[in-house]
């Protein structure tokens, strides 16, 4: 039996099983429990809210990673931002999510994956958003798990 996985998409996904995913999120219906902040500070103040949080280029303070050690929300990494991406700009998201991640890793943090797909040319399957996170330095189990996180979070 596989791993349920589920994305948070910017359009309405009419069969999330033909990608891999037991179950797709509009962005719309769930933006009470995803939160995009500009600041560490404001990451902060949220972690006891079980949201989803996406920090605004993924900084590295260390106050940061640990504030959300053993907290209810959970950060989320945009793949988006990869996949709509090119060149030196591509290889500058990818290192910093790599170096957030890791960070992550390392203090036992949780994260999830999305990919926010804004139409269906844009969409990938979860194998495809599995690889995207070898990309990032996770292995096949951590890629999983992130993709597994958002139900968790979500709920």
């Amino acid at each position: 039996m596989s791993l349920p996985f589920f994305d948070i998409l910017k359009f309405e996904c009419g069969n999330p099983s033909e990608y891999g995913f037991s179950k797709t999120y509009f962005l719309s219906s769930v933006s009470d429990k995803v939160k995009f902040v500009d600041s560490e500070e404001a990451a902060l103040k949220i972690r006891n809210k079980g949201v989803l949080v996406k920090v605004e280029n993924y900084p590295l303070g260390l106050e940061l990673i640990r504030g959300f050690e053993r907290k209810e929300s959970v950060f989320l990494l945009d793949l988006s931002e990869i996949i709509n991406s090119s060149g030196g700009k591509r290889a500058s998201i990818i290192k910093r999510m790599r170096n957030f991640a890791r960070m992550c890793i390392k203090y036992k943090v949780k994260f999830a994956m999305a990919s926010f797909a804004e139409n269906e040319e844009e969409m990938r399957s979860a194998e495809e958003l599995v690889h995207i996170g070898f990309l990032l330095g996770l292995t096949r189990g951590a890629g999983r798990k992130a993709l597994t996180q958002l139900e968790t979070s979500l709920r």
